[in-house]
């Protein structure tokens, strides 16, 4: 079965807190990413940056975990980082403040399954984190909100490197019971979609 996942996605939104914007700033582009991890081996995705913001990511069948008699040890983890380099108009600062999952888990009693996403930009100490566990006997999809309390702020340089790490995984490793976990569609895409907030500086 093949999966190709539209999977991540920047939207410029409102927000109510103090200071902060709901309009873009003048430039905003997005020049360069670069992929890594198993679940994301580099070339193996696409990306397009389109004119009404959106940020479209699209994975590989590579990005979900497998336990069981027939699975590796290494498919029990599947990760992704992704590092997006960002340019846009100096004066403004962005963080994410909500990040949406959906997919699904096929689990036998006894399995544990566990959808992790950590957000940050380089150079920084500051990092926000969220993770959904699973338990079996289930079959069933899932949705997985992140709600970031603490956010997470681009510098105002005007540059950034912007780093979203992202991972399922299925524990037990030597067991005789067997579970697939996927971020996923019905229709057998992947998808998350990562929402942006603004600042002036």
């Amino acid at each position: 079965m093949k999966f190709a996942v539209p999977a991540l996605a920047f939207v410029a939104v409102a927000s109510a807190l103090p200071q902060t914007t709901s309009t873009p700033p003048p430039s905003f582009e997005i020049t360069n990413v670069v992929s890594g991890g198993t679940g994301c081996p580099q070339g193996s995705i696409d990306v397009n940056w389109t004119d009404n913001k959106i940020l479209p990511i699209y994975f590989g069948k590579e990005f979900i975990a497998a336990v069981g008699p027939k699975a590796e040890i290494t498919d029990s983890r599947k990760f992704c980082q992704l590092n997006l380099q960002l340019e846009y108009s100096a004066g403004y600062s962005f963080a994410v403040y909500s990040a949406d999952y959906s997919g699904f888990a096929y689990l036998d009693n006894g399995v544990t399954g566990t959808v992790k996403s950590t957000y940050y930009f380089s150079g920084s100490m500051l990092q926000t984190s969220s993770a959904l566990v699973l338990s079996g006997p289930t079959k069933a999809k899932f949705n997985k909100q992140d709600d970031i309390a603490v956010s997470v702020w681009s510098p105002c340089s005007g540059d950034a490197l912007f780093n979203v790490d992202a991972s399922v995984a299925l524990t037990p490793l030597a067991s005789p019971a067997s579970g697939v976990l996927g971020i996923t569609k019905e229709s057998g895409k992947l998808r998350s979609n990562l929402y942006i907030q603004w600042k002036k500086c």
